[in-house]
């Protein structure tokens, strides 16, 4: 009862903050990342957080974070034009991060990657199974 308490006399505050307003309109574009800069480098990335205007971007390797930042521009322009709000996003910043637990393991050949997709979890293990005995 005591959290409820705390919860309630918080929630008002935080509902009429516009920093927290903007980081719930902002969360909601971030779950469309992979729209914004395609399959292969959403596999490669993920927006931890947003912050005032800027996105944080953990990226898997150097090579993939430098190929996000020649993107930037178009980037920040796409987010604001899936959010109907220009100016919401102002940065993306990229950083070589561990991605979330929850992403994907990446394949090389993201074909293989589609193929994997339309097999059953059955097939799936089978040919691991086969690869390892090999």
């Amino acid at each position: 009862m005591r959290g409820m308490i705390r919860l309630a006399s918080f929630l008002p505050r935080a509902l009429h903050n516009e920093d927290v307003l903007a980081a719930a309109r902002a969360q909601k574009v971030l779950r469309k990342w992979s729209e914004v800069v395609g399959p292969g480098l959403a596999n490669r990335s993920f927006p931890d957080r947003f912050d005032k205007g800027t996105v944080w971007v953990a990226v898997q390797g150097s090579a993939w974070a430098q190929e996000l930042r020649m993107m930037k521009e178009v980037i920040v322009s796409k987010l604001n034009d899936l959010a109907d709000e220009p100016g919401l996003f102002r940065d993306v910043r990229f950083g070589v991060r561990p991605l979330p637990t929850r992403r994907v393991e990446v394949l090389a050949d993201d074909q293989e990657q589609e193929t994997k997709r339309h097999k059953s979890i059955r097939e799936i293990a089978e040919e691991r199974l086969n690869n390892w005995k090999e």
